[in-house]
């Protein structure tokens, strides 16, 4: 009985110092991921959250730009703009020691604001307070509006401004976008084609006829087959229409899976960073 006890004592604290562990993990991710505030020119502060290498060597690296969903929208800039990033948060976190010595990187995480019903990263036409999801098609296009979004905006120009102070290499800022964010991937690549060396858009609407503009950055698509929030078609669509204009494209769709789940199984793939990080911008 005595050793029964003792053994479920010794069980209990091994899940107390497991426990303790996983807080103390989730501590340092979020102090390593400094809160900052922007003001952009066009007027919006938008917070981000900023992970900068330590770089001993001074060199110029790259830097990784994530773009959370919807629900993540705000102005707290707390741990959700990034609780879905799996190049932060899982086993394949690039803040980890041993990934920056073999992917050193500057991580940026800017947060959406929710200060009209409609603000999104992405812009297109309908889309207005009153009828924020006004022309979304059901095959998971739109029409880009000729004028971005106010986050958008700012956030690209955030972006240049972290280049111009930042040792970044400008051959290679990388964009990876979930959801909403994955519309926001779709739609900066094309606001600003010269911009990106790589981008992974995850489950987002896209607009077609920026095939032109963007066919010349790599991009590896992810989608699930039975994502009820996002069409799947939008995503198909766009890989055939990057293949055939020779793009340097991979599409991966996760077979009976859905929206959220998706992400997860994408940022679980071993390729996605190595491939990420051998992409320089044309």
């Amino acid at each position: 009985m005595k050793l029964k006890l003792f053994i479920h004592l010794i069980i209990i604290s091994f899940g107390n110092l497991y426990t303790y562990a996983q807080e103390i993990n989730t501590l340092a991710i979020d102090s390593l991921m400094v809160k900052h505030t922007y003001s952009a020119t066009n007027g919006l502060e938008i917070p981000y959250r900023l992970f900068s290498a330590k770089n001993k060597k001074n060199e110029k690296i790259p830097l990784i730009v994530f773009l959370h969903g919807r629900g993540d929208r705000g102005t707290d800039n707390d741990a959700k703009t990034y609780h879905e990033a799996g190049i932060i948060i899982n086993k394949n976190s690039l803040l980890k020691d041993e990934m920056q010595t073999k992917y050193p990187c500057h991580i940026l995480v800017p947060q959406c604001s929710d200060k009209t019903e409609n603000e999104e990263w992405a812009k297109w036409v309908g889309n207005s307070p009153k009828t924020p999801f006004k022309g979304l098609g059901k095959d998971g296009s739109y029409t880009m509006n000729y004028y971005p979004s106010a986050s958008g905006e700012a956030t690209l120009e955030l972006i240049e401004e972290l280049i111009k102070k930042k040792n970044i290499d400008k051959n290679r800022v990388y964009i990876i976008g979930l959801s909403m964010g994955g519309f926001g991937t779709w739609e900066f690549t094309a606001r600003k084609p010269y911009l990106f060396a790589a981008a992974v858009p995850m489950a987002g609407y896209s607009d077609p006829s920026q095939i032109e503009k963007i066919k010349h950055i790599p991009f590896w698509i992810f989608h699930g087959e039975i994502d009820k929030w996002n069409p799947v078609e939008g995503s198909r669509t766009m890989f055939k229409l990057l293949s055939k204009n020779n793009a340097d494209v991979k599409y991966t769709e996760y077979k009976n899976t859905d929206h959220g789940t998706a992400f997860k199984k994408a940022f679980n793939e071993e390729e996605l960073i190595p491939w990420l990080f051998s992409k320089k911008r044309k």
